[in-house]
């Protein structure tokens, strides 16, 4: 099961055991009122959470993973004015998450250079370090190209790596 699934069958739950204790007590309309509430409410949220998932999480809000000293960056996209969106491969997850930051004109600049740094170097990647730092201190997250991957067995030919841009970034 997603964590998406056991955080809606949990409310779910609460909030049907929360309905029903009131049930009994009530008359039929009163009764008849609280299910359809409940019934709109379970649906709403399902909804709700859905459409959440799509968007990006501000790494201002990631609680969960304030430990994480790096993070692989897969993608970006850069708005001015409006934000940085990523999309980070943490440490420990097989499958990537989708953050904004804050606009800085700063770390924007710091993302390109490394992305046209690791495009001159090798195609290795690009490593995020303190994505979500929680400190007084406001240090702008630093990016750089990842080393040169190692030479792959004679064996085999590792896959080629697709390196991204869209046409509004070519500026």
């Amino acid at each position: 099961m997603t964590p998406f699934v056991i955080a809606f069958v949990t409310l779910a739950l609460v909030l049907g055991i929360y309905a029903f204790v009131g049930l009994p007590l009530g008359s039929r309309r009163r009764r008849a009122a609280v299910s359809v509430f409940f019934a709109l409410l379970i649906a709403a949220l399902f909804f709700g959470y859905s459409d959440m998932l799509g968007r990006p999480k501000s790494t201002r809000l990631e609680v969960l993973r304030s430990g994480d000293t790096e993070a692989k960056v897969l993608g970006s996209y850069i708005l001015e004015g409006r934000g940085i969106y990523m999309w980070l491969l943490l440490p420990g997850s097989s499958e990537p998450r989708y953050y904004v930051l804050p606009w800085d004109e700063k770390t924007a600049s710091a993302l390109q250079k490394a992305i046209e740094d690791n495009a001159q170097q090798h195609g290795g990647g690009i490593v995020m370090q303190l994505p979500f730092e929680r400190s007084w201190d406001k240090r702008d997250p630093v990016f750089h190209p990842l080393p040169q991957p190692g030479l792959p067995d004679k064996g085999g030919r590792p896959p080629p790596e697709t390196i991204y841009s869209a046409p509004e970034q070519r500026a």
